[in-house]
């Protein structure tokens, strides 16, 4: 499928109709549009609701302290890579 859309002077464009079908999108959805390679891909933006139960039967108790000593060092590591 090959469609085309007309950018405004604004830089906005309408996604045609065949387009917002494939997508399952309407009015106020959100498209993402991401650099592969040489092309640009538009996809529909994934929301809260769809992550709802994905950490389901994760729920690993985990010492704020740990957590926050871990973050600390990863932050540690990666800005001590960071040549300034």
């Amino acid at each position: 499928m090959a469609v085309t859309a007309k950018i405004t002077s604004k830089g906005q464009i309408t996604l045609p109709k065949e387009v917002r079908k494939l997508l399952k999108v309407d009015a106020g959805a959100v498209v993402v549009f991401e650099k592969e390679d040489d092309k640009v891909v538009v996809r529909t933006a994934k929301t809260l609701r769809e992550f709802k139960g994905f950490l389901k039967g994760k729920n690993v108790p985990t010492d704020f302290d740990v957590m926050r000593n871990k973050a600390k060092k990863y932050l540690g590591d990666k800005l001590g890579r960071v040549k300034r």
